[in-house]
């Protein structure tokens, strides 16, 4: 499946591209997250992994991210791998006229077992937290 999601957020790009990236920042505006492990390579370069630990509800899950491609403050790419999924995230941040920044994500994702069957039912609906995650992140970096 493949789709995009942009949000306009009202700060300079170096900033959102700054909080973006800073893990310890994702607690504020990522449901659920809770933790990153370096596992290989210089944290934030090109090729590291990580282990991203998240809880939903009373369950637990683990994701490895990998920082595939970085031009910033312009664009950066991260695949990220669980036991149910399988994404490449193209991040994409233009200056506007404003002073503000357009964030756009292109994402390519494999989804097995039940994420798959929801994503053939209902593909919509991960557009939709895509959008809401974004958004969320905007709200965090505007305050």
């Amino acid at each position: 499946m493949k789709y995009f999601a942009e949000q306009k957020i009202d700060l300079h790009r170096d900033r959102v591209v700054e909080l973006l990236t800073d893990h310890r920042q994702r607690r504020h505006w990522q449901p659920g997250f809770q933790s990153m492990e370096p596992l290989e390579g210089e944290p934030g370069t090109v090729g590291a992994t990580s282990l991203l630990n998240f809880r939903v509800g009373d369950r637990p899950f683990e994701m490895i991210e990998t920082i595939l491609a970085k031009d910033f403050p312009r664009s950066y790419m991260v695949s990220y791998v669980s036991d149910q999924s399988a994404s490449i995230s193209r991040n994409s941040f233009e200056e506007t006229d404003d002073g503000g920044t357009l964030w756009r994500v292109d994402l390519e994702m494999k989804l097995k077992g039940l994420y798959g069957l929801m994503a053939m039912l209902r593909p919509a609906a991960f557009k939709q937290q895509t959008q809401a995650l974004m958004r969320s992140f905007a709200d965090f970096a505007a305050r």
